[in-house]
């Protein structure tokens, strides 16, 4: 990328007839400085639509899953390095992966590049540029009370779901009227972002241009999936601290640190996204991290994941879906809820915005940002600000309520010299304005490191410190996928059987002739974890699996490779070889990680099944199987939360 030196190229986006532009500034973890602002010129593609936040601004025939799996993204072999494509994926774009979600037909748009100018950091801080004048807010508020949003929360913390470990981001919205609004008002704010904000993964104004034209201006911190230099890179975010006026207190921070509800919302984060990058990569993934991102008004944990990429740019953000942290998890069942419980659509809040070009030598770049802190105003000067909370079992709603404003302010304060009085007033213009910059006790000192670096050596060592190399000429593992969601959540677990044991093959549960399939395999069967109660009468799912698993215990032949389960496959065994075996709903909410003794072996274990096997008539619970035929471990051992996964892995498959 070369810096831009014509002056003139900003005045462009205070015309009278702005064509269709996006300003970005992407600033990447670790790069030194601030990054600079990229101005992106070019034709704009939509697709069919006539949802209200859908409106066409050109004709175009793209959209949906062919849109992000067939279209030539970066060009041909050869293609000048810079970006090629930036596209804006709606969150009903979940559709095409089989998910539900309300249809507001927003389309797929996507800006085809034909200038590409890179602007240094300090260009919009320019006295000449002519600016827009103040911009005018009318009818500013949240389209729910406190205790509307309040009483959501609290319906889905004492919902089963909620109880059997559901991870849900639940969303409110706010609103107002910009009258006159254009383009050059949109770059003021942008002006404004730029020195309001701190922290952004992605800082960005997006106008799709036409007769119709919606415009996006947000600072994101949230990146979602890339491709550089060989590598798929994801970065999960999950908790987040809410700055005081006056600055981070360092023992509140500590506490939030050391939260072990926030750990583990994270770590089930992470645990989500590598189900999905582990499709993506092959062999060498690996979990950095917990980090801290600080912005003006919050701070955040996340963390990096990646891994070698075994797909092109657009092939992985067409099977990446849209960042879990947006959504909940488990993934499919977080979407369920979402449409449940949220009764519009989302629009392009919770959606992706991706760049796709390529570097300087000539390989396919991917960089993506999702959708959040982001205000979308339509051709009629209507505005949306869309923000949410992660509600689970253990959420506190008025604090859940607390964190939607503090989001939202954030937004509003940057965007404003103070946030736009509502009538009736939103509650976050209620609270004081929180200081432009965190400010006072260093966030990044030595207490904070070493509480961070405590959360790091909680990970499995699995994850974070790589993996040795597989055993030669070992048989391949049968691995039974016992379906039941359209989100491939075996990813990980593959991944972990083939680093410890060698080669896996999945055998769907409903193929024809599975259960002799894995019955006369020569080598290990691995019954894999997935939802639902394994006793569930009315289940014909169920009842295939039960059957299955009752003729690999009574038919795999003694003395044989091991029958194993984890999760789901350890209950269906379980209730097949234990005489007294019976399901009970877990008690203390699931997705917890705890110490138990496996195999002689202390191990932290991630158990996040709603459902627990418990025998004999104390009805104490079974955690693990070890018999020499059949064995297996009610928890997930290719989750971050299990400290030695691989080690309980590779004995319940030697």
């Amino acid at each position: 990328m070369r810096p831009t030196t014509d002056a003139k190229v900003l005045e462009r986006l205070y015309g009278a007839d702005v064509p269709p532009f996006a300003l970005l500034r992407r600033q990447r973890p670790g790069a030194p400085g601030p990054a600079p602002v990229e101005l992106l010129f070019g034709d704009m593609d939509t697709g069919k639509s006539s949802g209200p936040w859908g409106s066409s601004g050109s004709s175009g025939s793209v959209d949906g899953a062919e849109t992000v799996g067939s279209m030539d993204w970066a060009g041909p072999p050869g293609a000048a390095p810079g970006p090629g494509l930036l596209a804006l994926l709606p969150f009903r774009h979940l559709a095409a992966h089989g998910l539900p979600c309300h249809d507001d037909g927003t389309p797929v748009r996507v800006l085809r590049v034909r200038e590409h100018h890179v602007l240094p950091a300090d260009a919009f801080t320019d006295p000449r540029l002519p600016g827009a004048g103040p911009l005018e807010w009318r009818d500013a508020g949240f389209t729910t009370t406190d205790t509307q949003y309040e009483d959501l929360v609290r319906g889905f913390v004492a919902s089963d779901a909620a109880r059997g470990g559901l991870n849900v981001l639940l969303r409110r919205d706010w609103t107002a009227r910009l009258p006159d609004f254009r383009p050059a008002a949109a770059v003021d704010l942008f002006r404004r972002l730029l020195t309001a904000e701190s922290g952004a993964y992605w800082t960005f104004v997006v106008h799709t241009g036409g007769a119709r034209p919606l415009t996006l201006v947000g600072a994101t911190p949230q990146g979602h999936v890339g491709v550089e230099g060989g590598r798929v890179v994801m970065n999960p975010l999950c908790g987040t601290y809410r700055l005081p006026p006056q600055g981070p207190d360092a023992g509140d921070l500590l506490a939030f640190l050391a939260d072990r509800k926030e750990s583990e919302e994270l770590a089930t984060t992470v645990d989500a996204e590598l189900a999905v990058l582990c499709g993506l990569s092959g062999p060498g993934v690996r979990v950095e991290g917990p980090f801290l991102r600080r912005m003006a008004h919050l701070l955040h944990t996340q963390c990096r994941i990646s891994g070698p990429s075994a797909a092109g740019a657009r092939e992985t953000l067409a099977r990446a879906l849209f960042a879990s942290t947006v959504v909940g998890s488990p993934y499919a069942d977080a979407c369920r809820a979402i449409h449940r419980h949220e009764t519009t659509g989302r629009g392009y809040y919770g959606g992706v915005l991706a760049l796709i070009g390529r570097d300087a030598a000539g390989a396919e770049e991917l960089d993506s940002a999702a959708v959040i802190r982001t205000l979308v105003v339509d051709h009629r000067g209507e505005a949306r600000l869309s923000v949410g909370a992660t509600v689970g079992s253990r959420s506190s709603p008025e604090a859940e309520s607390a964190e939607t404003r503090t989001k939202a302010r954030t937004v509003l304060t940057a965007l404003t010299a103070q946030p736009p009085a509502a009538a009736p007033p939103p509650a976050a213009a209620q609270e004081p304005a929180a200081a432009p910059r965190a400010c006072g006790v260093p966030v990044f000192g030595a207490a904070v490191r070493d509480a961070l670096d405590r959360r790091h050596a909680a990970l499995s060592s699995f994850w974070t410190e790589g993996t040795a190399a597989p055993p030669v000429g070992a048989a391949p593992v049968l691995v039974l996928d016992p379906g039941g969601d359209p989100v491939a959540e075996l990813a990980a677990l593959l991944h972990l059987v083939t680093a410890v044991q060698g080669p896996a093959v999945v055998v769907r549960y409903d193929a024809p002739g599975a259960a002799d399939t894995l019955v006369r395999h020569a080598g290990p069967v691995l019954l894999a974890s997935g939802p639902g109660r394994p006793d569930d009468p009315g289940c014909v799912r169920m009842a295939a699996l039960r059957r299955t698993a009752a003729s690999l215990v009574r038919e795999r032949p003694p003395g044989g490779p091991p029958v194993a389960g984890v999760g789901l496959g350890f209950q269906l065994l379980a209730l097949a070889a234990l005489p007294e075996a019976r399901v009970v709903p877990r008690s203390g909410g699931t997705g917890l990680a705890r110490e138990v003794e496996v195999f002689g072996r202390p191990v932290t274990a991630a158990f996040r099944n709603a459902h627990a096997i418990v025998s004999g008539p104390d009805g104490h619970e079974v955690v693990a199987l070890g018999e020499q035929a059949v064995r297996g471990v009610q928890f997930h051992p290719e989750s971050v939360l299990t400290t030695d996964g691989a080690g309980v892995l590779r004995r319940l498959l030697g």
